[in-house]
């Protein structure tokens, strides 16, 4: 099996083989260049110095020596030693200099008043007269001074090389992980048919061990809650028979009597209330599975709110709870099923109305924003932990100050599956006065608007502007 730590090893192996790999490279071809640069600088000048004693004897060789030694630019000394082991510049002779090659015809040129014999090591120039010069070669630049130039160019070879297999390997390592972490986002989203993809599974490291993992977990958890949601169906539809038969066993059992049995009407108004939130259960567990049929049409949320909000105001006053409502002057279209937006707008609405003291303050504000609908619910009650203000989109979670609500939990849980279900959104926060303190809850709820239906809103608007009124 291939782990991870055998694959970083082997990147990091690799990468050191080809670092070294090319310094020797590196070096090599620096050596074979500086090597052919001082054979070649040697022929010219040995070519050079025979020139010189051809054209003026020992002296000119003595001039062209002096005048070469004074020039920085070439990379090699040259000694020039006669028969008698004297340089003609008084400069030291190494101790072991180099021994004479013999001439060869291939390495031996007749020039006018001189022979030139070039073996690699010291040419040999010889004059007219028999007398003989050797050309010994001292390197200017040592080997240290190669290699003090060297370490630039390794350090940029070594950079490149490290960074393209640092690359690589991250690449292998990160792009996975960051696949497994969009589909872990998308199940904790809800997400329960996201998966892992198939060539991050077959993989025969850790990462494809963990993507096996999650993979099995997230089918497990789709099944759990798949089972969960159809049993919870299926206990709805059951209940709701005996329900049925109880209600119709007061109602006869009612008429045979003169006088209404207070028991009766209790039985009865308990019955209700079951058969309501039996109704809300399969509300919610519709909505989760897909089963709902969206009935779309186009609507106008500001017209469906001000609906709602005309009994709201009635069950407010009520409940001596001051209403206040700041809605927009203009339509804002959208597309959806007209029973459940109202659903979910009369949800929030209630659900703030329940909250809120008596003898409070209630707002409800409706504008538009940027291509957006935005419906904002605020009530003057104990707010929630910080930690709730998600979990209150759950089915059946009731938060802090709700023990004594008569609410199932379901509610909000509606909402938030019509919100989704409608491509927009909906989300809590707490309220808090100069103090910090929480003074209430706020609920938003954003819808996407309808562009089409808005932009022939507004040509007929602007058409009807154009036509002229009659005089009255």
């Amino acid at each position: 099996m291939k782990h991870l730590v055998t694959r970083i090893f082997l990147a990091f192996f690799a990468t050191l083989l080809v670092v070294a790999g090319g310094a020797v490279a590196l070096t090599s071809w620096v050596l074979e260049e500086r090597e052919a640069a001082l054979q070649n600088e040697l022929l010219q000048a040995a070519g050079a110095a025979a020139d010189a004693l051809a054209e003026g004897g020992r002296n000119a060789l003595l001039d062209w020596t002096r005048t070469r030694a004074a020039d920085p630019a070439p990379l090699l000394d040259i000694l020039v030693v006669d028969e008698w082991g004297d340089e003609l510049l008084s400069r030291p002779v190494p101790a072991n200099p180099l021994p004479r090659t013999e001439t060869s015809d291939d390495w031996s040129a007749d020039l006018p008043a001189v022979l030139l014999d070039l073996p690699r090591e010291s040419p040999v120039v010889m004059s007219a007269e028999g007398e003989l010069f050797r050309l010994l070669p001292v390197p200017r630049r040592s080997g240290v001074a190669l290699w003090r130039a060297l370490p630039l160019q390794l350090l940029l070879l070594a950079l490149v090389v490290t960074t393209l297999a640092s690359l690589l390997l991250a690449r292998s390592i990160t792009r996975p992980v960051s696949k497994l972490q969009r589909t872990t986002l998308a199940l904790a989203a809800g997400n329960l048919d996201a998966r892992v993809e198939p060539r991050t599974l077959r993989r025969a490291d850790e990462i494809g061990g963990l993507a096996r993992s999650l993979e099995a977990m997230a089918a497990k958890l789709d099944a759990l809650l798949r089972g969960q949601k159809q049993l919870l169906r299926d206990i709805s539809h059951e209940v709701r028979s005996p329900l049925a038969r109880i209600r119709l066993a007061t109602g006869l059992f009612g008429q045979h009597r003169e006088t209404r049995d207070p028991l009766l009407s209790r039985i009865d108004e308990e019955v209700t209330q079951l058969d309501s939130l039996i109704e809300r259960i399969l509300d919610v567990a519709k909505l989760e599975s897909g089963t709902s049929h969206w009935r779309a049409e186009s609507l106008d949320l500001r017209v469906l709110t001000e609906r709602i909000l005309v009994d709201a105001a009635f069950e407010a006053s009520q409940l001596d709870i001051a209403l206040q409502t700041q809605l927009t002057g203009e339509p804002l279209p959208i597309e959806g099923d007209r029973h459940w937006v109202q659903s979910a707008i009369e949800n929030v609405v209630r659900n703030a109305l329940r909250h809120t003291p008596k003898g409070a303050r209630m707002l409800v504000l409706l504008e538009r924003d940027a291509g957006h609908a935005t419906l904002v619910v605020s009530d003057n009650g104990p707010g929630l932990e910080e930690a709730e203000l998600s979990k209150i989109f759950e089915p059946f979670y009731r938060g802090r100050g709700n023990t004594g609500s008569s609410g199932a939990g379901l509610g909000l849980a509606i909402v938030a599956r019509v919100l989704q279900g409608h491509g927009g959104s909906v989300n809590a926060r707490n309220l808090h006065d100069s103090s910090g303190a929480i003074r209430g809850l706020e609920i938003v709820l954003r819808w996407p608007l309808d562009l089409k239906l808005a932009r022939v809103d507004q040509t007929i608007d602007a058409h009807a502007d154009r036509v002229p009124r009659s005089r009255e």
